[in-house]
């Protein structure tokens, strides 16, 4: 394949996989999720997905106070990615604070910075995904008789997105790595209805992944299946444990 098509189809997969996030929302858990992303035509992929809670250290005289961090590692063969959201819990209430990202393609790339003044009103990727897992099991747009539900953020160069969503399915799903309560939503770009994301989240952990398709033209393009899931939870004795 010529590089000048090999290079920008696999910067555009990149970005791709890192986008896609009166009811009482489930706390997070903080965990560590591997997945595997088959790809028609193109080497696997393995991701790293991680929630964590983030110290007030790391803020200081910024007045956060429950702020947690969104992390995602994408790489194949000759190319990587990875993508950072932090953002405060107050309640209900999600406000994205900082996103960072970056590609690596045979060692040329580029990065990219959203600061706290430029996500006041909308939130980045990552911040959008906890949104979207966390609203996801009790959304109202479940049946094809009422609007989809809409979710606007920013991408990674600070570009207005939106985002039309419906839940299709609230059943248990298999990975390899266990079977876990899950909630599918099918996402598609309004101004691109031939093209849907097919997130399964974890209906009690939020941000988590179970499962995602991408289908475009009716064709389903790539999947993504989770592997291996550490979660990471208090424990009165050590301060915390981890369970698979």
């Amino acid at each position: 394949m010529p590089t000048s098509l090999f290079k920008p189809r696999i910067a555009a997969l990149l970005v791709a996989l890192l986008c896609w996030s009166g009811s009482i929302f489930a706390a997070p858990t903080p965990f560590t999720a591997h997945y595997q992303l088959d790809i028609s035509g193109w080497p696997d992929a393995t991701i790293t997905h991680q929630l964590s809670r983030v110290s007030n250290d790391s803020h200081p005289g910024g007045g956060w106070d429950n702020v947690w961090e969104s992390t995602m590692r994408a790489s194949i063969k000759v190319a990587s990615g990875e993508e950072r959201g932090q953002f405060e819990l107050d309640g209900d209430r999600v406000q994205a604070i900082d996103y960072t990202s970056a590609y690596s393609l045979v060692g040329i790339g580029d990065e990219y910075h959203l600061d706290q003044s430029q996500l006041q009103s909308l939130p980045d990727r990552q911040t959008a995904l906890f949104e979207l897992s966390r609203k996801a099991p009790d959304a109202r747009c479940a049946s094809t008789q009422v609007s989809p539900c809409e979710l606007d953020y920013q991408n990674h160069k600070g570009k207005t997105e939106t985002l039309y969503y419906r839940v299709t399915d609230r059943g248990d799903i298999d990975t390899p790595a266990g079977t876990f309560p899950g909630v599918t939503v099918d996402t598609w770009d309004p101004e691109k209805r031939d093209r849907h994301l097919y997130f399964t989240f974890h209906r009690e952990i939020p941000a988590l992944l179970l499962k995602m398709r991408y289908v475009k033209e009716g064709e389903e393009r790539s999947h993504l299946t989770l592997t291996d899931l550490t979660l990471d939870r208090p424990n009165d004795a050590t301060g915390s444990t981890a369970e698979r």
